[in-house]
């Protein structure tokens, strides 16, 4: 609970994790966790990029680590969750923004890209939550804030294992969400869904479309005159994993400037 006159987010003494933190909404979000005060420990299968991250908060004084994660397995997850149980002690926060995008259609060939964009998006949201969720219940709270899309809102030719990925993502994120609650537990879990942020991702996704034209084209098609940035995102999230936003659990949250309205 916050009290009159505190400042408006203060995450000071907490322990913040988050995945795909090396680039992206991921990136964007670890700094402004440790903006906020919090220790945030930076997961990605990009070690050497996620250390860069981690220098570059450490150095304006932030607390940061970074450590290697392969999300999609549930041998690294318990290695993370070993080493945050004996380092630090404790989870507040987990931010689980590792994801792929991926170009297939219903009705292709081979279920490839299929099973790489679940076993990243939804079974790495899920084993991060499981890890999570056994810190959180121990203390009793906790913030999870799970990046799902604007694509799982609309069909998405090209995309359609990552537009189902998303939407399996925001289910998971309710039913964890009311689980929890109903069994005492003061844990809010949310899903944060951003439309066309420009990251590597979006440059995936001009890829994808480029039968449009250029990325302007793609942007005109997706967006309602501009895509977000990263930063956007991040503080959509930042306050979502403070008390702020003590009373929000279970939802889901676009943030894509009405493109999806």
């Amino acid at each position: 609970m916050t009290v009159p006159g505190s400042p408006w987010i203060d995450l000071t003494g907490r322990v913040a994790a988050v995945t795909g933190a090396a680039s992206g909404i991921g990136r964007a979000a670890s700094h402004a966790l440790a903006n906020a005060g919090a220790t945030v420990l930076l997961l990605d299968c990009d070690a050497d990029a996620a250390a860069a991250v981690a220098w570059q908060i450490c150095d304006v004084g932030g607390r940061a680590e970074a450590r290697a994660l392969d999300v999609a397995s549930a041998a690294d997850w318990q290695e993370v969750g070993d080493w945050i149980g004996t380092s630090f002690g404790r989870l507040d926060v987990l931010v689980n923004s590792a994801g792929v995008a991926l170009k297939d259609s219903v009705g292709d060939a081979g279920l490839t890209n299929y099973h790489r964009t679940f076993a990243i998006n939804v079974e790495g949201s899920l084993l991060g939550m499981e890890v999570a969720l056994g810190f959180m219940r121990r203390a009793g709270k906790g913030a999870i804030i799970n990046l799902s899309s604007s694509a799982s809102l609309r069909g998405n030719p090209m995309m359609a294992s990552y537009g189902a990925s998303k939407a399996a993502i925001a289910h998971l994120t309710r039913s964890a969400a009311v689980e929890v609650l109903r069994a005492g537990h003061d844990i809010r879990i949310n899903a944060v869904h951003p439309g066309l942020i420009e990251t590597a991702m979006a440059g995936d996704l001009y890829k994808i479309y480029d039968r449009l034209g250029s990325p302007d084209a793609v942007r005109a098609a997706f967006t309602t005159g501009r895509s977000g940035r990263p930063e956007e995102v991040a503080d959509l999230i930042l306050f979502l994993a403070s008390d702020r936003a003590s009373y929000i659990s279970g939802t889901s949250i676009v943030i894509d400037r009405a493109a999806s309205a």
